[in-house]
C-alpha cells in the first residue's frame, strides 16, 4: 500500500447473495434500468417526446411498479449512457431532431436504419440512439 492512500471497497462483509445482487444492480445502472431511471423516464416521456423515438432492439421492463414499454427502455438507455450533458430528455430529444435535419443527407442507409456518427435513425426521423 502506497503511503497516504487508502483504496475503499464496497464490500461491508454482505453475504455472497447479497454481492450478486448488488452487482446486478450496478450492470443495470450502466443500461438505464433501474426502477429510479425508468420512472424518471417515463415521467419526462410526453406524447410528444415518445413520437420521436424508436423501440427499435429494445423490450419492455417488468419490475414491482408495473411494466415499461420499449420506447421508454430506449430513451432511458441512451439519456442515462450520454444524456447528461442535455440536462434532460427533451432537451436531448431536440437535440437529436436539430442533428438528424441538419445531417440526414449525410447518413448511410444500412439494414433499413440511417447511421451518421452521433446516432442511428428510422428512415421517417425517429431516433433510434444518439449521443
Amino acid at each position: 500500500m502506497h503511503a497516504g492512500r487508502m483504496e475503499h471497497l464496497p464490500y461491508r462483509g454482505e453475504s455472497p447473495s447479497d454481492r450478486f445482487a448488488y452487482e446486478l444492480y450496478r450492470e443495470e445502472i450502466k443500461r438505464g434500468k433501474t426502477l429510479l431511471q425508468l420512472m424518471a423516464v417515463q415521467k419526462e416521456a410526453t406524447p410528444e417526446i415518445r413520437k420521436h423515438w424508436s423501440a427499435r432492439s429494445f423490450t419492455p421492463v417488468q419490475t414491482s411498479q408495473g411494466i415499461f414499454d420499449d420506447v421508454v427502455c430506449n430513451i432511458s438507455y441512451h439519456f442515462n449512457k450520454h444524456g447528461a450533458k442535455y440536462i434532460s430528455v427533451a432537451l436531448m430529444t431536440q437535440e437529436a431532431q436539430k442533428y438528424f435535419v441538419a445531417n440526414h443527407h449525410a447518413a448511410i442507409l444500412s439494414n433499413g436504419i440511417l447511421k451518421l456518427p452521433r446516432g442511428s435513425f428510422e428512415q421517417d426521423g425517429r431516433i433510434i440512439t444518439f449521443h
